[in-house]
Formats: structure tokens, sequence, C-alpha cells
């Protein structure tokens, strides 16, 4: 078929489109293809265009190139294509333009899971010898990678679980090369203090990484507008639609001053080893720790995304905006419902004003709170589940109990619910339900 020459709508500037116009069009050129949605590209690696070239590879379908020159020059990076899925693929490469703009970072770089981008952040970052400093509770995925993966590579960890400031500023030394923190820790709930963080590793000369998994993709919290410098996160909890999509995301900001600090961080700046010699910084500039992360951490270890699941993850963005709002609205108002009943003894949620970071959650989320918050009661009764109708998973709501381990070894067992998009007096009755159970067991 004769290829039409159809006249095509510019495309408009996509950083300019808001958070909710941004979540459907942004990171994808439709005058490239003349698609409406986000193709699946389930291609793999680079084969030859010429069926007489030497190369012989069994993909059914690829990328291709023009010949041997093309394809070294593609591998050797002198060549903007792609080449590899697990380095880049069309189809996560939209996912990545789109999480970009949502987080109103410079660059975002795809992963298998959200394991898979702390990891790939922190290894990006860190060498043998090295440290991280944590500033905040973390969840308890999170606490073993700290704990138990990163000290058998020679990196170790500090934990300041208050986020005190000035107790983040004296754990910092010649070797650290981040501060973590979670915007909204996973384990009390509480808002972290981003801006003030953000000035003590900058003054220390280190980036402050986040881990906005609460923050729903930059809708309720975007921690690189108050001086973050690298996000990590979680797509599965809110990203996707139903919790089915495992996968993950590093997105820099691109403003952090490696040039700077470059003897904190010589991998950016020496020649690379893997890599002919090449000095990346003079390549990438201020995007280096991200095309880091991308061609050498991600290349050589291999947890990229698949286009199946950016797929499904593009669909989810879409509609991300409004799921937040009505789960954002369900978890405030089952939050003040708990806190009124006699038999809950603390609720934890960042909207309430009994939360401890009531004025860092309104500081730092403008449109709403999220959906996780957490409930201790009075009784120390177990709490039987069995005649509950609505608690149950993804965009539905889910309970857990939980019993935390804090690095003083106090222990406290707490009820985290995740809300869903139930109507609220369905999961309000739901708890009604649970709670009376609970007494009469």
């Amino acid at each position: 078929m004769a290829e039409q020459n159809l006249p095509k709508d510019p495309e408009p500037a996509q950083s300019s489109f808001h958070f909710e116009t941004s979540g459907v069009h942004a990171g994808l050129s439709r005058s490239d293809n003349g698609v409406q949605n986000t193709p699946i590209y389930a291609s793999t690696v680079t084969t030859p265009h010429k069926h007489n070239c030497s190369i012989s590879l069994t993909c059914l379908q690829s990328f291709v190139f023009n010949n041997s020159a093309h394809g070294a020059a593609i591998f050797g990076m002198a060549a903007d294509a792609f080449c590899y899925s697990r380095i880049a693929n069309p189809t996560v490469d939209v996912f990545e333009k789109r999480m970009a703009i949502l987080e109103n970072g410079a660059a975002a770089l795809a992963a298998a899971s959200g394991q898979a981008a702390l990891f790939m952040t922190i290894t990006a970052l860190s060498q043998s010898g090295s440290n991280i400093v944590v500033a905040s509770q973390v969840c308890e995925g999170t606490k073993n990678v700290f704990r138990y993966r990163l000290p058998r590579l020679g990196i170790t960890v500090r934990f300041v679980e208050s986020g005190d400031v000035d107790l983040v500023g004296q754990a910092i030394d010649g070797n650290t090369k981040g501060v973590f923190v979670e915007s909204i820790s996973s384990t009390d709930l509480l808002v972290s203090n981003i801006a003030a963080l953000a000035t003590v590793a900058h003054e220390a000369g280190v980036p402050l990484v986040v881990d906005n998994t609460a923050g729903a993709g930059g809708f309720l919290l975007r921690p690189l507008e108050h001086g973050a410098d690298i996000i990590v996160e979680s797509a599965a909890e809110w990203l996707s639609i139903s919790g089915s999509n495992p996968a993950g995301i590093i997105i820099d900001s691109g403003k952090f001053n490696w040039v700077k600090n470059q003897d904190r961080f010589p991998q950016f700046f020496e020649q690379a080893p893997g890599f002919h010699g090449l000095k990346l910084w003079e390549k990438f500039g201020h995007l280096v720790f991200i095309s880091f992360a991308r061609i050498a951490v991600l290349r050589d270890m291999g947890p990229c995304l698949n286009p199946f699941e950016a797929f499904q993850l593009l669909a989810g963005l879409e509609t991300l905006s409004v799921r937040l709002e009505k789960i954002s609205s369900n978890a405030a108002k089952l939050a003040a419902w708990l806190e009124l009943d006699e038999r809950v003894d603390v609720v934890r949620y960042p909207g309430l004003e009994s939360n401890a970071s009531y004025s860092l959650s309104k500081k730092y989320c403008q449109r709403g709170y999220g959906g996780l918050l957490s409930i201790k009661l009075k009784s120390a009764k177990e709490l039987v589940w069995i005649e509950s109708k609505v608690i149950s998973f993804g965009a539905r709501t889910i309970t857990v109990k939980d019993k935390a381990v804090h690095e003083d070894q106090t222990q406290e067992e707490s009820i985290y619910i995740s809300v869903g998009l139930e109507n609220i007096d369905d999961i309000i009755a739901d708890f009604q339900g649970i709670l009376a159970s609970g007494e009469r067991n």
C-alpha cells in the first residue's frame, strides 16, 4: 500500500499540560506512526536489515540496522536508535517520558519492580566502601535491601528513622553517596520534610533520593519541586489500575550538581570500563546519573520492564487522577470515622489534624493525602475478618496486620488499610461489622 501523505496536526507542548491531561497524552508522539494509543513493541534486539549479513539472531520481531557499521554505531552510542529492549523499548519509552513529565523530572528509567528501581539507583550512586543515609522509617522490603543485601556489596546504611534534619546532617560523611527518604513513610505515615532534607544533602554534596510511591506518580506529592534530586517508586500500588502490574520507575530531576561533586562520584567522569573509555559526563551532561543507570546497571543486570506491562501501566496513568481523587476522599472519610470509634486507640493518616506531620502534609500534598491509613485498637483481641464483604485487593480496599520492629527494638502492631474505590458507606459498614466481630471474639 502506498504511503499516504496525510496532513499531521502539530504536537502540542506536552510539558505545558495539566497533570490530568499529561496522564493521557504525555510521551506519545502520534505523528510518528499515526496512532492514537501507544503500540506494544514486542521487539527484543537489533537484527540486520539485509539477510546476507553474517549476524544470525532468532527473534521473531526485532529492531533493524542497515549494516554492520550502523549496528556498531547504535551499540556504541554513536547513533541514536533502539537496539535492545533490555536497555530501551519504544513502548516502555512512552511510559518513561510520561512519568518524567508527571513528576516534573528531566528523564526516567523503568524497571521490573519498585525494588529493582531502588537497587539500580543505589548501585548507580555507590560502590564498595560507600554508605547511604536513610532519613525516615521505610517499608520492610526496602529495609531488607538496606540491612542484608547492600552490606554484602560493601555498601552500608545509616538509619535516622526520626528524619531529624540535624541528625541526618551528622550522619553524612565523605563516603556518603546519598540521602534516602520515603515521601510519606509507609510505616508511620508521616510526611517527610523534603525541602529541609534536600538542603542538608546538597550542603554535604550528595543527592536526595525520595521513594515517592505514596505520592502516586506526582499526583499527590511532587518531591522534585521541593529540592529532591532522584525519585524511585513502585508502580503497582497506584499507577496500575488494579494493582496487577509489578513495575518500578526512576526519575531524575537533572538538577543535581555532579560537576561540583565529581570527586564523590568518579564513575560519571572517569573513562568508563565497558564503554571503550567513554567519559559519560561528556556525552550525557546533567542526565549522567539516569544514563549511567540505564546503559551500565540496567544493561548489565537486566531488571527491565517488558512492553506488555508498560502498555497496561500507560492505561493506568490515563485514569490515575480520577482514581486517586476518589481513593483519597474515601480514605479521609474512613480515617475521620475511625478516629471517633471508641474501640480504636490511634488512627494514623496524613490528612488528620492529629497526625504529627499534619503541617507538612498541608505543605507538600496539594491534591489529597492518599489511600493508606493505619489503626491501633484499644483491645488486644485478634480481629476476625470472615464477615468482611468489601475488603480485597488492588483498586479495592485491603487490610493488612503488621508488627513493626523499630531501630530501638520496640514493637508495634498496627492494622494497615489501603482504601479503594468502593462506596464509602459500604466501606464504613464493613468496618462496623469487623470491629463488632472483634468485640465478640
